[in-house]
């Protein structure tokens, strides 16, 4: 998994990846099914929620608390070296009691056995070594304590989009090379005209032919990475006018390393969705690692939209 990638994300401030409400979190079934969860645990429980991100599933663990008049400790984990508190606008207020424990993996917990009373993680469990990582939430689960999860599905739109989105990524940098393309012109110095005008020519063909993929890119579920790039290339070229070649160079350099970021989270998620046979392995090593009443069902998301598994399961 591309670790560097997930950790330059949530340096953005993003506290969810999709799909998000307006204030950037989960809102309609996808945080129903949390509120849902969360509402059954009493007074003075323990949360932990694995590969947290910035701390969405914890946001509504704490603002369900709250609506219920009820204290609970939480926690968040990741692998990644996430600081919600810091990186998250308004996090010191937002995050206020919640506890976040970056770089922890969900196979090796720093808890003492039986600790939590339940245990979750979004769009988490399948990104771990699934067996150990169950194994591991048993331990720390009290007995009787409940886990929950959003798993990735193989047939949801998400991953829908996630295949239209890579294949904008393979139009932007393989077919029409558009940075490769704005890097030689931006960086010329003292560039004879004709060889500008070739650059300048190359640059525009490559900008055309995007434009012209973007309605049939967005009918397809993807456009996002055309839009990105379009609009970067603007700015940059903007920038040109201001900055030394080398400068304006490494700007360029700079936004294709962050699109081609967002490319490798795309790969990452397709690579660790699930199909229904691939769940029912995990309900077995769920099973094996001490688990009962372990159920799955579909997760959607504004009416029809499959945007997940919904994994549950009580360490007896």
């Amino acid at each position: 998994m591309s670790l560097e990638q997930w950790e330059n994300y949530y340096r953005s401030g993003a506290i969810a990846t999709c799909p998000t409400a307006v204030d950037g979190g989960y809102d309609l079934e996808v945080r129903q099914a949390w509120v849902a969860f969360f509402s059954t645990l009493p007074d003075g429980a323990r949360l932990l929620d694995v590969g947290t991100g910035n701390g969405v599933i914890p946001l509504i663990a704490a603002e369900t608390a709250a609506s219920l008049g009820r204290r609970w400790e939480i926690h968040g984990s990741d692998l990644a070296r996430i600081d919600p508190v810091a990186q998250v606008r308004d996090g010191a207020k937002r995050f206020a009691g919640i506890t976040f424990h970056p770089g922890v993996g969900t196979e090796k917990l720093p808890f003492v056995a039986g600790h939590f009373d339940a245990v979750s993680g979004h769009y988490a469990l399948e990104y771990t070594q699934t067996a150990a990582a169950l194994a591991e939430l048993h331990r720390v689960l009290k007995p009787g304590g409940d886990a929950q999860f959003v798993v990735h599905h193989a047939d949801s739109i998400l991953l829908r989009t996630a295949h239209a989105s890579l294949r904008d990524s393979d139009l932007v940098f393989k077919e029409t090379k558009l940075y490769r393309k704005l890097h030689k012109l931006v960086t010329m110095e003292q560039a004879t005209p004709g060889v500008t005008e070739r650059a300048t020519h190359e640059l525009r063909a490559a900008i055309q032919a995007l434009k012209q993929a973007l309605p049939a890119a967005r009918q397809a579920g993807g456009g996002r990475i055309l839009t990105v790039a379009l609009d970067a290339t603007q700015k940059l070229l903007e920038a040109r006018k201001t900055l030394r070649p080398e400068l304006a160079g490494n700007e360029v350099d700079r936004a294709e390393a962050d699109l081609r970021a967002s490319t490798r989270r795309l790969h990452d998620l397709i690579e660790h969705a699930r199909d229904a046979a691939a769940m029912e392995a995990l309900q077995a090593e769920a099973n094996a690692a001490g688990f009962t009443a372990i159920e799955r069902l579909p997760q959607y998301h504004g009416g029809d939209n499959l945007v997940g598994w919904l994994l549950m399961m009580r360490r007896p």
